[in-house]
């Protein structure tokens, strides 16, 4: 009660004052609360700039204190706050209207707070003018797209507090020479000057160090090298915040170091920065640190016993390392209290089994010890670690058994991959239960087997799952509602695909190496952020779905009733697909990756592939019945780096217009188009997980290939097996970026274009089984990469060209048989023989002519003596004729041998009786 008294005494003052108030006459300067010289300077600022958003529609009338992005003192109706920073609710950004940022702004001296963030400056300098807005207490100017040198005269900022000159966006661009001018800034407590390159400040150390008051420094990705020098004394003591990510040190950490006497650092990074040997047990000195990274170096080692002093750390990241030695001991060192939240040691060398303490750390929500050498049962004691929302185990030497039961109490985990774990057996009901609420499951390269059971799998509210790699059975099953990612590839599914497949946010399906069969269904067609299929080595039979496509006109459907057309990748490879090339692929404009090899598909492909694919960078059509000639409108596809069209009924010539596929001109490195199906993954918390796993086939060195990430290196250009006519064209050679060619069996003729030695890049050359003539060019010899080439079986003449690179190759005799016209090493035949004189070549005649002689007495011999037992055969005096004759002449033989037998034997007795005497 007493309050409210003395508020009812107070109410008459209040009243008066109020009256009073309302009596004071206006300021001199008018009604309005802006001061004119401000609001002038601020009109000609907005005159200078772009403003395509009308973000600063505001700024007009009298009172520039209610403008947008302006903020007056109460006191003294001074502009103190220009605040145009990110502007993404009109989707655009103010920028320079040319030439410099207007310097009107110096006309705003009590202007405390300057934020430009976010917009686009279009790589202007930043301008000197910022450095006389003496009263300046915060500058802003992360990613505004500005460049060149920092301004040294930042430096005059002297009451500056507050600096963000994060260039991040355009990493590179913005530089200083050294940081002298910071050290003037002796009031400063946050900077961040991330992607700013400071390559050439070797004394950033002792500049920083001056900034007594500093709490938070971020120096990501500027390009800091070599040792990290160390100053006499610490004046950090303030810095609570050290961001050094990103950079090249490449040195160790080192015993005595600046980071060691920081007595108030909680969130340290150094991850990606080059670090090398062990960590030093001064380590220990960070006593409140509460963020440690360390991740994507050369640590070696393990963690040093004094690691047990750091009793408030909540993250550890040590990931990416060759931290090495027994795991156990690693658990054994980590600080006693239960604040560790996140640990990360994946992609080390720890050894050994994972030991029963792992269960004290029970506040722990991620533990990562994937890919690793692990072995051993993972303990029971995991499953106190009811914490758990990340837990990834895979790719260690674990021993497996069936589904461990630890799992049953982690039933609050949101990531779960425990792929390459030995595990084997179905899986269990209550998986289903306790994981329906996860988000990622990984369970790939296991041996689990059984089926997957419909009404539970389809209530998971995975978005990404993955069991490939196993022993799964029985048909696919209705997918969960949420799911955007599936693989199941490389197991034992059977049966046809259903009809509804559920899963309409489906962006990655992956189902290959199965045996499913019957028709692709036409709910296909209904997944409409559908970006990756591979449905390869399956028995998938029958015609593609036509989403919509009138078949007899080929007209498009609207987009309402063809929804697949955000396709980047199709893989149909290996199965028994039919009908002509699939028309609703005019609708994936996105496509990148194209696979129909080794079905059954007919027909002439369409000329509309260049016009409507303009992304495809990989085309497989091998192993069909495709016919008519090649349209040269392919060579409209410029990112094309990948074609095979081997082993179908093509027909006519090679188009010249082939020299314009302009992904065979550049090297890999500069054409990524390939790099979504080779390296692409979702990063999915941090944690990569491999969405695109199967391997693409390519014949080149006479031999089939597998090929995964280095698929997006490869450029293949594969027409053989056709039935081509015509010459080579010349212009082939401008493919210069191509790695195999294989026109082989075909009815190529002509001589092979001495350009083909200008494909520096090429690797493997087969030109077997076709019709060229003439010699082979000595260019070949240019080609240094060159490790196959097959030439045989043609009509070449002449000499075969030397050259290092041709006699590195294997079995070089083979390379050219078929070819009686080739003379020279590798082969026996010498070229002497090929280059006779005049009068050689006219003995060379006569004698085929005596031999065509006798060919002719020969089969005239033959002849008759079939005509004499044909004779003998039908007449039967004949025969008695002729074998009374042969009886005869049989027995006189005899006897006439018997006799001079005799006769040679007496002669030889009386020669010895003679000898004798």
């Amino acid at each position: 009660m007493a309050p409210l008294k003395l508020l009812v005494l107070l109410a008459p003052l209040f009243l008066q004052s109020s009256s009073t108030t309302t009596a004071v006459p206006p300021p001199s300067w008018g009604s309005h609360r802006c001061i004119t010289g401000e609001r002038d300077a601020l009109l000609s600022f907005k005159a200078g700039i772009t403003d395509p958003g009308h973000y600063l529609s505001s700024w007009q009338g009298e009172d520039c204190c209610q403008w947008k992005g302006v903020r007056c003192s109460n006191r003294t109706s001074h502009v103190v706050e220009l605040r145009l920073n990110s502007l993404h609710e009109v989707r655009t950004s103010i920028g320079f209207g040319g030439g410099e940022l207007n310097s009107t702004l110096l006309t705003l001296p009590h202007l405390m707070h300057l934020d430009l963030r976010v917009n686009d400056f279009n790589g202007a300098r930043i301008p000197e003018f910022i450095g006389g807005l003496n009263n300046l207490l915060y500058l802003y100017l992360y990613g505004a797209n500005f460049s060149g040198l920092v301004p040294p005269n930042l430096g005059n900022l002297s009451k500056l507090i507050h600096l963000d000159l994060n260039s991040m966006s355009n990493y590179g661009s913005v530089y200083s020479t050294d940081l002298a001018w910071l050290s003037r800034l002796t009031k400063l407590q946050y900077v961040d000057i991330s992607g700013v390159n400071l390559s050439t400040a070797v004394n950033w150390v002792h500049v920083v160090n001056k900034l007594s008051s500093l709490v938070t420094l971020n120096l990501r990705f500027c390009e800091l090298q070599n040792v990290i020098p160390s100053p006499l004394n610490a004046n950090l003591t303030l810095l609570e915040q050290l961001d050094l990510y990103g950079n090249k040190f490449s040195s160790s950490l080192g015993a005595k170091n600046l980071f060691w006497d920081l007595p108030n650092l909680r969130y340290f990074d150094m991850g990606v920065s080059g670090l090398q040997g062990s960590i030093p047990d001064e380590v220990g000195n960070m006593t409140s640190i509460i963020m440690l990274h360390l991740h994507d170096n050369k640590l070696t080692g393990t963690i040093p016993a004094t690691f047990r002093n750091l009793c408030k750390l909540e993250e550890l990241w040590l990931s990416t390392n060759n931290i090495n030695g027994p795991v156990a001991v690693l658990f054994e060192r980590l600080p006693a209290r239960k604040n560790l939240q996140e640990l990360l040691l994946y992609e080390n060398n720890l050894t050994g089994s994972l030991p029963d303490q792992l269960g004290h750390l029970s506040n722990l929500t991620t533990l990562d010890i994937s890919n690793n050498m692990l072995s051993g049962e993972i303990p029971t004691g995991i499953s106190a670690l009811t914490m758990l929302t990340e837990l990834l185990l895979s790719f260690n030497s674990l021993e497996g058994s069936d589904f461990p039961e630890w799992l049953r109490s982690q039933n609050s985990v949101y990531v779960l991959d425990i792929s390459n774990t030995g595990i084997t057996g179905s899986l269990p009901h209550w998986f289903w239960i306790t994981f329906s609420k996860t988000q990622h499951l990984v369970l790939s390269n296991n041996q689990i087997s059984g089926m997957l059971p419909p009404r539970m799998f389809r209530r998971m509210e995975a978005e990404t799952m993955d069991f490939s790699n196993n022993i799964l059975v029985g048909p696919m099953p209705e997918l969960p509602r949420n799911l955007w990612s599936l693989d199941l590839s490389r197991n034992n599914l059977t049966g046809p695909l259903s009809s509804y497949l559920g899963a309409p946010l489906l962006t990655v399906l992956i189902i290959f190496e199965n045996s499913l069969s019957g028709k692709i269904p036409n709910s296909f067609c209904r997944w409409k952020k559908l970006e990756f299929l591979d449905l390869s080595g399956n028995l998938l039979r029958g015609t593609l779905p036509n989403c919509g496509v009138q078949s007899n006109t080929g007209k498009l459907p609207d987009n309402n009733s063809s929804r697949v057309n955000q396709l980047k990748v199709l893989n149909l490879n290996g199965n028994n697909l039919f009908g002509e090339f699939p028309l609703f692929l005019q609708k994936c404009q996105n496509l990148l990756l194209l696979d129909l090899g080794h079905n059954q598909f007919y027909g002439n492909l369409p000329t509309w592939i260049g016009e409507k694919l303009p992304t495809l960078a990989f085309l497989s059509l091998r192993s069909n019945f495709f016919s008519g000639h090649i349209p040269p409108q392919i060579a409209n596809l410029t990112e094309l780096q990948y074609l095979d069209i081997a082993c179908n009924n093509m027909s006519g010539s090679i188009p010249e217009s082939f020299k314009k596929l302009r992904g065979m001109t550049l090297s890999p490195a500069d054409n990524d188009s390939l790099s979504y199906y080779g390296s692409n993954s979702e990063g999915i918390d941090e944690i990569d997980l491999d969405v695109f796993p199967n391997t693409l086939p390519v014949i080149t060195k006479g031999q089939q290939l597998e090929y995964l990430t280095g698929i997006m290196y490869m450029v293949n250009f594969d027409l053989s097996c056709n039935s081509l006519t015509g010459q080579v064209p010349a212009e082939i050679s401008k493919l210069v970026a191509l790695k195999s060619l294989n026109l082989s069996y075909n009815l190529l003729s002509g001589i092979i274009p001495n350009s083909i030695g200008e494909l520096h890049a090429l690797e493997s050359l087969d030109l077997s089984d076709n019709e060229f003539s003439g010699e082979i060019p000595a260019s070949l010899s240019f080609l240094t990469s060159l490790s196959h080439l097959n030439l045989s079986y043609n009509n070449l003449t002449g000499k075969v060209p030397s050259g290092y690179q041709l006699q590195t190759l294997d079995d070089q005799p083979s390379i050219y048989i078929g070819n009686p016209g080739l003379c020279g090493p590798p082969l026996s035949k010498s070229c002497s023989e090929t280059n006779a004189s005049p009068a050689d070549t006219m003995e060379h005649d006569n004698g085929s002519e005596g031999g065509f002689f006798l060919l002719a007495v020969s089969s005239g011999y033959v002849t008759g003596l079939w005509t004499i037992f044909c004779a003998i055969l039908f007449k039967k005096e004949w025969r008695v004729v002729c074998f009374s004759f042969s009886d005869f002449l049989f027995d006189w033989i005899y006897v006439r041998v018997v006799m001079c037998w005799a006769s040679l034997a007496r002669k030889r007795r009386a020669v010895t009786l003679s000898g004798s005497i």
